[in-house]
């Protein structure tokens, strides 16, 4: 027997809504044969509408049991909904849904990780023999008899209460109502590798031997509901386009005759029903086409953002769950091993798959030097707004992820091919946990960037990184902690400029209140951008921020007595810190104390909400806008930007504006009119990142 690690972790996901469950052999049951197995895991109770004694055993399990217990909220929410809300919670690369009751052979658990390891990503079940009464079988025996004659799939119990998975494929795959027993064929769908294991089968003690013809309607309802999502989600108008035109040409057949004799023989028609009815068809054939199954078609495409629930509680007990580091040495040591494991699996560096955003995510918000522009929204936002091409590399040990490193393929008349880690934010470059993975993510994106004839890679790190690569210190970034209190905000900024958030506050009457409506924001910083001689960011750029992070990005506006803007400030919302990233004021601002006053309130609205940490982003050295916030209590801090340069005649960027070259052009740009420069700005910030 082998030992296994944390890249074999199991999470056994066990919905439960029925409160007579002896929840005591379950634990006992799906306990025994992956401890014996040697595989690490947790038992997850997603407890439906259940209450009282349940609780009080899990509680009393979980002491001794690595056992999770997630109550919902509401009961009869379903399946489905338990089902995402414990693998929401699970820490498991597998996850094993199984039954509230013992309906496999328990050691045959084994057999489906075994599969999960071996290369699939989705195992489905097959009860082969059956034992259940021959109702049970005859029933059973029809429903997927049906499902692989409509649909040509190859599975032959797709009733089987027992699946397992790995994780990627619930983050990709959208489940929603009782589509929970059609998950292997979803998955075969999205293009997963899904494979069929037979298990032995348990008398299924307690079930219903014979169904009510409510449930008979619901899985010829299901089963149509299947069809249509596998086959023709992607060419909706090719299944209710048929329908649509049958109906239209059954209608016109039907009332061509009547209305013939109407017009050619003025015959009247108000006693022929057949015209009705034809005109009938022809307005159902045309809703057929226009609308269908709409409601199906969101449904389904939006399910991965939907939760139709709320977890009321969740109880955990780490006692006996061994620690992450921990897991191998104690299967080593429980199965008598005195010698070491073998090696570790060699690094290997890919680019991200579909559906591992989630995952992705997760470890970004895991690591120390993890930003806010790491976040896999960003990479969407900057493809839905310039159309730059990302590679996002991900380097695992195994199945264990050691690293990630996000990178853009920039084309710019004005900087030439670039590879960015990242464009259009101020931190970036390489998260990973120790040296000899930094360099291999390295060496994976300059390879890329030579494929790509890039003349350069360009990492955006906050905090220094080991290796020789040539440094770039024109920028530094200001971040400090926040005070403990709202009223030792404004007394922690120096003197004259407090002296102006006062100026500002009570002779000017400026407000500062959040802000919903983007062009309001816009208009300012586009402004601004102007007046500096620089080319403003598209304001679909900040729409498609909001749409991606949602209340992670804040709009804040101050106003004057009239209730005119005179600033804005875009801020991003990252674990414990605010980031004051994007601003704009308008020109009458100026002189009005409205900078100092609008970061102060800021500052304050921050620790109100918890954040202690505000990040008041880069400036370049000794430049108007870092004496600004030094002079707000903020220090400098150098910024460690690397640059590997990949072609022998490839040199450091010049194109900012520090460099003297570009003075005359930013003054000839502070002068073009507004809608000018905003117009061809917008075009033009695509090759500026």
């Amino acid at each position: 027997m082998v030992g296994h690690t944390d890249a074999d972790f199991v999470s056994v996901v066990i919905p439960v809504n029925n409160p007579s469950v002896d929840v005591g052999r379950l634990v006992q049951g799906y306990s025994e044969p992956l401890r014996s197995a040697g595989y690490p895991f947790e038992l997850i109770f997603v407890l439906d509408g259940v209450h009282g004694r349940i609780v009080e055993d899990l509680a009393e399990l979980s002491s001794e049991h690595p056992v999770k217990t997630v109550r919902l909220q509401g009961d009869g929410l379903g399946e489905s909904i338990a089902l995402s809300a414990g693998v929401a919670r699970a820490r498991g690369a597998f996850i094993l849904n199984v039954p509230q009751y013992l309906q496999v052979e328990p050691d045959d658990l084994v057999k489906i990780v075994q599969a999960l390891e071996s290369g699939a990503d989705f195992v489905a079940t097959w009860r082969h023999p059956r034992v259940d009464p021959w109702l049970n079988r005859v029933q059973s025996t029809v429903f997927n008899w049906v499902l692989r004659a409509v649909m040509g799939i190859r599975f032959h119990d797709l009733n089987s209460g027992v699946r397992g998975m790995r994780r990627q494929v619930l983050e990709e795959v959208s489940v929603y109502g009782e589509m929970f027993r059609f998950l292997p064929v979803l998955a075969l769908r999205q293009g997963f590798n899904v494979v069929e294991v037979k298990v032995r089968h348990r008398e299924e003690q307690g079930t219903l031997p014979f169904y009510g013809i409510g449930v008979y309607v619901r899985r010829v309802l299901d089963i149509l509901a299947i069809s249509f999502l596998t086959r023709f989600t992607q060419k909706p108008l090719r299944f209710f386009g048929i329908l649509g035109i049958i109906a239209i040409l059954i209608g016109i057949a039907v009332s061509l005759n009547p209305l013939y004799e109407r017009v050619i023989q003025d015959v009247s028609i108000a006693d022929r029903p057949i015209f009705v009815l034809g005109v009938i068809l022809v307005a159902f054939g045309v809703q057929l086409i226009g609308f269908g199954l709409v409601g199906e078609i969101i449904i389904f495409t939006q399910a991965s953002q939907m939760r139709d629930y709320r977890v009321d509680e969740v109880v955990q007990v780490e006692g006996p769950q061994p620690s992450d580091g921990a897991v191998a040495d104690a299967v080593d040591a429980a199965l008598g091993r005195a010698e070491p494991r073998e090696d570790s699996p060699a690094l290997r560096v890919r680019e991200l798959l579909p559906g591992e955003d989630a995952r992705w995510d997760a470890f970004v918000h895991g690591h120390e030097h993890g930003s806010f522009f790491h976040l896999s929204g960003w990479r969407r936002a900057v493809e839905e707004t310039f159309h730059h091409e990302a590679h996002y590399l991900v380097c695992e040990q195994g199945r264990a992820w050691r690293g990630v490193l996000p990178v853009f393929h920039i084309r710019s008349p004005f900087l030439g091919k670039q590879m960015i880690s990242v464009p259009y934010g101020v931190y970036g470059g390489v998260l990973a946990g120790d040296e000899d993975v930094q360099q291999a993510l390295i060496d994976a994106a300059c390879q890329q960037g030579r494929r790509l004839a890039a003349g350069y890679l360009e990492l955006r790190h906050l905090a220094p990184r080991p290796g020789d690569r040539v440094r770039f210190d024109l920028y530094v970034t200001f971040r400090k902690e926040l005070p403990a209190t709202v009223d030792e905000v404004l007394p922690s900024i120096p003197k004259k400029a407090r002296a102006e958030v006062r100026r500002a506050r009570d002779r000017f009457s400026m407000t500062f209140e959040e802000l919903d409506d983007v062009s309001v924001f816009f208009e300012l910083f586009s402004e601004e951008k102007r007046r500096l001689g620089t080319p403003s960011l598209p304001q679909s750029w900040f729409e498609n921020l909001r749409e991606e992070f949602g209340k992670a990005v804040v709009l804040h506006v101050v106003r004057d007595a009239d209730r005119r803007p005179m600033c804005a400030v875009m801020s991003f919302l990252y674990k414990d810190a605010v980031y004051a990233y994007y601003s704009g004021s308008s020109n009458e601002a100026r002189g009005k104390g409205v900078a100092d006053f609008v970061y102060c309130k800021i500052m304050e609205w921050a620790i109100e909400r918890g954040f202690r940490v505000f990040d008041f982003g880069r400036s370049r050295r000794d430049t108007g806008a870092a004496k600004f916030k030094q002079n707000m209590g903020f220090e400098p801090e150098p910024l460690h930007y690397d640059f590997t340069l990949l072609r022998a005649d490839a040199k450091l960027p010049e194109f900012h504006p520090s460099n003297p070259k570009l003075q005359g052009p930013r003054r000839m740009w502070s002068k073009l009119p507004k809608g000018v420069a905003n117009r061809v700005g917008a075009r033009l910030s695509r090759y500026l990142p």
